[in-house]
């Protein structure tokens, strides 16, 4: 049945790309034009690539690996080469494509930017990080210490972004936008059944919060969760990814899940699954706004926008 914004609600296929970043941007994207093409081949509907997917994760190369982006609506032309490939790529494999995340260069700042776009070819969203990965975490039970600072470079978005696909809406964040359940359970309000997120988390918070916060978002919002990194890097002096890109169900079981060499996996979403995991555990019903936040206002409470 379809729903009340014209979404089929039919179940699709989606592509999780993890691909390894070369200090040579070429390289980098005909990685991901290689695994685009793959996922494209095993069927997939929708695909998505990691966080700085053409760019190695330091600050220092965000200013170099940058380009200026289009709007939603508009085309790219050689100040954007990396979106050329995706549009060329979305409109020859007749794909959603979520272009994971690539720094944005407007006006003298910087950011870390997600980009939409149909089977056509165009644009159709752009999602601006809006959490900044500023963290300082000593060396702990063997995994090494990190220390890292975006806002020494980005810039963070000013708004969320969702998305109407063909088979259900979705919301878009960029890796440390999913420690923040208040943006998950905004998005789930506005009508998101898949939660995407592009996101290179390291060898330090990877093993301890990957899987946990993509588990933790799902439970919350009773959405299907991906979360797409980046491959692990053979250059030990590199940003080291943790990889294990993944796929968590509504009812918070993770249904795949990659190492941390370059891969893709196919999965299976069925936002159905969504509406009956929600009848089933119908907590979004149950919040009490009396007692907390405006954000956990119930659904029969709050106006919905889907």
């Amino acid at each position: 049945m379809a729903s009340a914004a014209g979404h089929s609600n039919a179940k699709f296929k989606v592509g999780l790309c993890q691909t390894h970043v070369s200090h040579d941007k070429q390289v980098s994207l005909a990685n991901a034009k290689t695994a685009v093409a793959d996922a494209a081949g095993k069927g997939a509907e929708l695909v998505i690539l990691g966080e700085m997917f053409s760019c190695p994760y330091a600050t220092k190369y965000f200013a170099d690996y940058g380009e200026k982006l289009p709007l939603p609506g508009q085309e790219a032309d050689d100040n954007s080469p990396t979106v050329k490939l995706l549009c060329e790529m979305a409109k020859e494999h007749k794909i959603w494509l979520v272009g994971g995340s690539l720094p944005e260069l407007v006006d003298g700042k910087i950011y870390n930017t997600c980009l939409v776009l149909n089977p056509d070819g165009g644009i159709v969203a752009k999602h601006r990080k809006v959490h900044l990965f500023d963290i300082d975490v000593p060396a702990m039970a063997g995994r090494p210490a990190i220390k890292f600072k975006e806002s020494e470079t980005l810039t963070g978005g000013e708004q969320l972004t969702l998305v109407d696909l063909p088979w259900c809406r979705a919301g878009v964040g960029i890796c440390y936008d999913v420690r923040f359940p208040e943006m998950a359970l905004t998005m789930r309000g506005q009508g998101a059944k898949l939660l995407i997120y592009p996101g290179a988390f390291n060898l330090n918070t990877g093993p301890a919060h990957y899987n946990l916060l993509a588990r933790a978002r799902a439970v919350d919002t009773q959405c299907y969760v991906a979360m797409v990194s980046p491959a692990r890097s053979p250059n030990k002096d590199d940003y080291q990814a943790w990889g294990h890109s993944q796929m968590v169900n509504p009812w918070a079981e993770t249904v795949v899940e990659a190492e941390h060499d370059a891969c893709v996996h196919i999965v299976e979403v069925d936002p159905a699954e969504v509406e009956r995991i929600r009848q089933s555990v119908p907590t979004s019903f149950q919040k009490r706004g009396d007692l907390y936040v405006p954000y956990a206002q119930p659904d029969n409470k709050r106006q919905r926008t889907d």
